[in-house]
């Protein structure tokens, strides 16, 4: 069966929905109507693609690896000039051994033991700027806490997660640009490289130093599999955790009664949490190519078709998640697919849960009566696959 075919079953203005041109609230919009009427619709937009949009199909699909592989890539358009991203695009077994090197970084025990640098690096911010009386709480506190974190846990010190914090913002603003963006991922690939080659020479105890030993099925790495690996841990665990850390943030202050629910029952925080990340996904989706003529709803997808799995969609799914634009921390099951499902569920995901449960409780510990501005953050839709924050100011009484 064709692609003509998938269209011509459901076809749809691709305009409407191509997540490349819309914003945030236009995405959701679409999404909607797209569940309602057209749960398999098909775009001629980047080339051509299917986007699922409904709970029970996204997720049988992202578990489905066999049928819907990574490995010719996630993104959109598909770029198969380039080699495939070490663990986000590929299949078992070639994925096992390199999210292996991911899942090894932040292991329960590394975790609990990031908890206090964690808790320090709050502290640090909100000292920068809580006698102003107000900030941007994205600028100033939800964007520079992950990579300050992440950059501390990989063994960065002194004036280096600074740098980090310099290059990860560059690429985030150079993506509406591909070459500008091209560019900005050059840097920040040297800057690793340069960190890499020096633990090659001067070993350290850290986890640098392990990926620059690290052999994958029995051979060292090469320049740039270690680099495009670790350009993917670095942003993976910034610039998701910041918009998943802004989403908590903006559905929570200003809420007192709320605010003093989570400070007092960690179930209650981590329960507002997941439900941040269902209502508010960092990643609205990822693309998958189908492997087989494969039917999801009643329509028949070819082999060879990319298929895009829309979390974001999926987890406004009014058939799973009872009204569902709603945050709603007492749901009875938040099964979201926010950190994804299946084999390539985020392997950072613990360790940004705990980052959101610190920033949120020494925040209103230490600025109790801080409140919105703007009644939600500004986002910015970026490469139509990530929901990036771009500010989002609050107001509070410095501390005496």
């Amino acid at each position: 069966m064709s692609s003509d075919a998938v269209a011509s079953q459901c076809p749809v203005n691709p305009a409407r929905f191509d997540q490349h041109r819309a914003t945030v609230e236009d995405a959701y919009a679409a999404y909607g109507e797209l569940r309602a009427s057209c749960p398999v619709a098909h775009s001629d937009a980047h080339g051509g693609y299917v986007l699922l949009s409904r709970y029970k199909d996204v997720r049988k699909a992202a578990i489905d690896w066999q049928t819907f592989s990574s490995a010719k890539g996630t993104g959109l358009p598909q770029d198969r000039t380039r080699p495939p991203l070490p663990a986000l695009e590929m299949d078992p077994p070639e994925h096992g051994a390199w999210r292996k090197l991911y899942v090894d970084a932040l292991a329960p025990a590394a975790l609990r033991a990031m908890e206090p640098l964690v808790a320090e690096i709050a502290d640090g911010l909100i000292d920068g700027f809580a006698a102003d009386g107000s900030c941007d709480l994205v600028r100033q506190y939800c964007e520079p806490l992950p990579i300050l974190g992440i950059s501390r846990a990989i063994g960065l010190t002194g004036k280096e997660p600074e740098r980090i914090r310099t290059l990860a913002l560059n690429l985030t603003e150079t993506a509406p640009d591909p070459a500008a963006h091209q560019q900005a991922i050059g840097r920040l690939g040297e800057f690793i490289l340069s960190e890499l080659h020096d633990r090659r020479t001067t070993p350290r105890d850290d986890y640098l130093t392990t990926i620059a030993r690290a052999q994958v099925d029995g051979r060292p790495m090469s320049d740039y599999e270690a680099s495009v690996f670790m350009i993917g841990f670095l942003v993976a665990g910034h610039e998701t955790t910041a918009s998943a850390m802004t989403g908590l943030f903006s559905h929570v202050l200003g809420r007192p009664d709320l605010q003093r629910r989570l400070l007092e029952d960690d179930r209650a925080l981590d329960a507002a949490i997941e439900e941040a990340v269902r209502l508010t996904s960092p990643f609205h989706g990822f693309s998958r190519t189908a492997t087989r003529d494969v039917e999801v709803a009643g329509t028949v997808i070819p082999e060879g078709e990319v298929v895009r799995l829309s979390w974001a969609s999926a987890n406004r799914d009014a058939d799973v998640f009872a009204d569902p634009d709603r945050f709603d921390i007492d749901r009875p099951a938040n099964t979201h697919l926010g950190f994804g499902i299946g084999r390539h569920v985020c392997a950072g995901a613990p360790f940004a849960r705990i980052e959101m449960r610190i920033a949120l409780r020494r925040l209103l510990t230490r600025l109790p009566d801080i409140a919105p501005v703007q009644s939600a953050p500004k986002w910015h839709f970026a490469g139509g696959m990530m929901t990036i924050p771009e500010s989002f100011e609050v107001r509070f009484s410095p501390p005496t």
